[in-house]
């Protein structure tokens, strides 16, 4: 598994209040940065939650740095990525996590709505890889993708409709790059994590065949394998991290 530490870009990470109380992605990053990785903070307006992120994380063995990009601004990612580049000096792997979520019949979404969810999902992985993918190169980088549990098949989804449809696009991505970025050494997977136990809203766990909530280190694990080594040859790859939840 992954020994030599990382420079690590997370999306949307910057929503945290403290512990373990805040987003997946801010999750991730304490938890990859206690490992002894460098973890890039990507967030769009949570300046004061993803400073006392960094400032937590420096506490430890790893680094960090906090970076403000909105994520579905192509112009916002490609500066984001050449301050990646000035700080770093390269990246290592990149975590698209971004993504908003909205529970709400598909008859009652506005345009904004609509169009929100699509952009914070597939269109944000699409920027961001695109961005950083000279910086992954060098370095025969990962690129991590977070979709969904459910995600890789098609069936109805009347309260999530443009949330799933932005989670499959994601899946869309991730084949494609995956095939593209092979032979340059980039490696290009997904993660399709279910309900985890900070998820809004959370049904009874007795509703997932595993009889449990997923955690951050469900997650976790998965997204160490794909860093590692041992993964070198693994693209392309959907990794269920839902406990049977959405088969």
């Amino acid at each position: 598994m992954t020994k030599q530490p990382k420079r690590i870009l997370i999306t949307g990470a910057g929503r945290w209040s403290g512990g373990d109380e805040g987003g997946l992605g801010a999750a991730l990053a304490i938890r990859l940065a206690g490992r002894g990785h460098t973890v890039v903070i990507n967030h769009r307006s949570s300046d004061e939650a993803a400073e006392r992120l960094v400032k937590a994380i420096r506490s430890g063995p790893g680094r960090a740095l906090a970076l403000r990009a909105d994520v579905t601004d192509p112009e916002h990612v490609e500066r984001m990525a050449g301050s990646i580049s000035r700080e770093l000096g390269g990246l290592d792997v990149l975590i698209n996590n971004a993504g908003l979520f909205l529970l709400k019949d598909y008859e009652d979404l506005s345009a904004e709505e609509w169009e929100s969810q699509i952009a914070s999902t597939a269109t944000a992985t699409y920027y961001v890889s695109r961005a950083v993918l000279p910086l992954l190169r060098e370095q025969a980088g990962r690129i991590i993708n977070i979709s969904d549990a459910g995600a890789d098949r098609i069936t109805a989804r009347p309260r999530t409709l443009p949330y799933h449809i932005g989670k499959m696009g994601v899946l869309m991505i991730t084949r494609t790059m995956a095939r593209a970025e092979a032979g340059r050494g980039v490696t290009v997977n997904a993660i399709l994590p279910g309900v985890l136990e900070n998820s809004d809203p959370l049904p009874d766990r007795d509703r997932i065949p595993a009889g449990r909530h997923g955690t951050a280190d469900d997650v976790l694990e998965a997204v160490t394998f794909l860093m590692s080594e041992e993964a070198g040859y693994v693209t392309g790859a959907f990794i269920q991290v839902g406990g049977g939840w959405n088969l």
